[in-house]
């Protein structure tokens, strides 16, 4: 038996005898301790409290990319507080966000066992995780539409009710234009939204684990065991050559590096004039690029209209100017946070803000266009 089935065994018997903390889930119509329990007591945020976005942070620095995110966090929320849970793969992070003085406000209400050290998790991550396609998930409240792909929660969307077959199909094509145009082939967007596979349906689950909770130290060291051997071998190697070399190769590395400094001496300035040219070029390219790629106003009013969440809105006026748009819409009662949840659930808009105007029944909505 190799050491990460011992490890794999031994974790599933300290969950057994351990797995006796409560677990309580909190919805629109309040909270509920759950019959199952777990290693670690969870306050659950029941999906219709949350709002989720799937945003790559690939362009970032590693060691940047959880700051970039506290940074985007403010522009995402509508909440004055906001709490959120995010599940990093890669460059990539699927957030979930919720409003913090809500969820406070049930745990302090002491209805419910005092949880010590409680860890707030959406829902989602205790439901099952899926590698590809749509799945129609049961909630505690509601259903919730996933759309997977390379095991990543790509877009998610939640309803009280159970969807029809048009709102399905939609949410299937959406994501099918999404991944085609992200290739830039329209021809393939038509081809993919035209062939939509089968939706699959889950009900209500509740796993004991969360499949996007932190890692304990036992489980880091099963799943990185083989790299930390490896490493440790190719050290006590690298260290060996090390002490074995080291005289000659320094004397060798100062006499060649005397003799290369006074070869560059004479070359140092023009290479540098080259790679500054180079480096001003390649900035203009990438100006010139971010504007050549300019989406059409039809297709941004197109998306517009899909995500608008009455059916009665109108447009009363409309400015766009450089992946800015601003525009008025009237509706019998406009509600400004299903807005921004409604546009934020298109990939292509940022920042979705809503103000009121000096009109009845007139709400003004400003947001950002993807590049």
């Amino acid at each position: 038996m190799t050491l990460g089935q011992t490890l794999a065994n031994a974790r599933a018997k300290l969950q057994r005898r351990f797995s006796n903390k409560p677990n309580v889930i909190q919805t629109r119509g309040g909270a509920t301790r759950l019959a199952t329990q777990s290693m670690h007591p969870h306050w659950v945020v029941g999906r219709d409290l949350c709002m989720y976005r799937c945003e790559s942070f690939e362009r970032v620095p590693p060691g940047k990319r959880r700051q970039a995110l506290a940074l985007k966090l403010p522009v995402w929320s509508p909440f004055d507080r906001t709490g959120h849970h995010s599940v990093w793969a890669g460059g990539v992070a699927m957030v979930w966000i919720w409003n913090a003085e809500e969820i406070e406000a049930e745990r302090g209400a002491g209805q419910h066992v005092a949880l010590a050290d409680v860890r707030v998790l959406p829902e989602t991550v205790f439901a099952p995780k899926s590698a590809d396609g749509t799945v129609l998930q049961a909630c505690r409240e509601g259903y919730e539409l996933q759309h997977w792909h390379d095991g990543l929660l790509r877009d998610s969307y939640w309803l009280a009710e159970r969807p029809s077959e048009d709102t399905v199909s939609w949410f299937q094509e959406r994501q099918a234009v999404v991944h085609a145009t992200a290739d830039d082939d329209d021809q393939a967007a038509q081809s993919a939204a035209s062939e939509l596979p089968a939706v699959a349906e889950r009900p209500p689950q509740f796993n004991a684990v969360p499949w996007a909770s932190l890692k304990t130290p036992a489980q880091w060291l099963e799943a990185n065991e083989r790299a930390l051997v490896a490493s440790c071998l190719l050290a006590l190697l690298l260290v060996l050559a090390w002490q074995e070399t080291r005289l000659w190769k320094m004397r060798g590395l100062e006499t060649a590096a005397a003799d290369e400094l006074i070869e560059l001496q004479g070359d140092v300035t023009p290479v540098l004039e080259a790679r500054n040219a180079w480096l001003a070029l390649q900035r203009r390219n990438e100006v010139l690029g971010d504007i050549l790629i300019e989406p059409s106003q039809a297709y941004l009013m197109g998306l517009v209209d899909q995500a608008i969440p009455s059916a009665t809105a109108r447009f009363h006026s409309w400015r766009y100017q450089q992946r800015e748009l601003r525009f008025v819409v009237e509706d019998a009662q406009p509600d400004p946070i299903e807005y921004v949840r409604a546009l934020q659930a298109q990939p292509l808009f940022r920042q979705v803000k809503t103000q009121p105007t000096r009109w009845p029944n007139r709400i003004e909505v400003t947001l950002r266009i993807a590049p």
